[in-house]
């Protein structure tokens, strides 16, 4: 069994001076972090890459152009025999999983995708594939905690 924190759209220093306190004080608890993007500056994605036991994380739209160098734009992992594609996301809210999906065509046995960029958690099935978003990392926001066990998944979103 591996059980991920799972962030998105911290904006940093944009929304606020640093990530929550309480991700960097749960961080320790969890065999990961998944992040989304939308980390705004470098320094926060090394800072999480720092207290990560390990970090899977892709940029988003709003990034700085060394957070777009350092990080890809879209990415797949298998974790426990689950093949996770991890993405930001872009434009406007609606049909944005269509989007999504279509970004990852030519990707085989995709069981999941995780994205960001809505500020609004997400946890549902489109297209045969099941679709997590976290929401976003802020005061008042949301995080995921991600848990695999063989093939099976359990998502939940806890509020910050």
């Amino acid at each position: 069994m591996k059980r991920f924190l799972v962030i998105s759209d911290t904006h940093v220093p944009v929304y606020q001076s640093d990530i929550p306190a309480k991700i960097y004080e749960i961080a320790k608890d969890f065999d990961g972090i998944i992040g989304l993007g939308d980390f705004t500056n470098l320094e926060t994605v090394l800072s999480l890459e720092a207290i990560a036991k390990a970090f899977y994380g892709v940029h988003g739209n709003m990034d700085d152009f060394d957070v777009k160098t350092h990080l890809p734009v879209k990415k797949v992992v298998v974790i426990e025999g689950l093949t996770i594609g991890m993405t930001h996301g872009w434009g406007p809210p609606f049909d944005i999983r269509k989007r999504i999906y279509e970004s990852f065509r030519g990707v085989d046995d995709l069981d999941v995708i995780m994205y960001g960029h809505t500020h609004e958690p997400f946890d549902g099935m489109e297209r045969g594939i099941r679709f997590l978003n976290p929401g976003t990392a802020t005061p008042g926001g949301t995080y995921g905690v991600l848990t695999i066990s063989g093939r099976d998944l359990k998502f939940e979103i806890f509020s910050l």
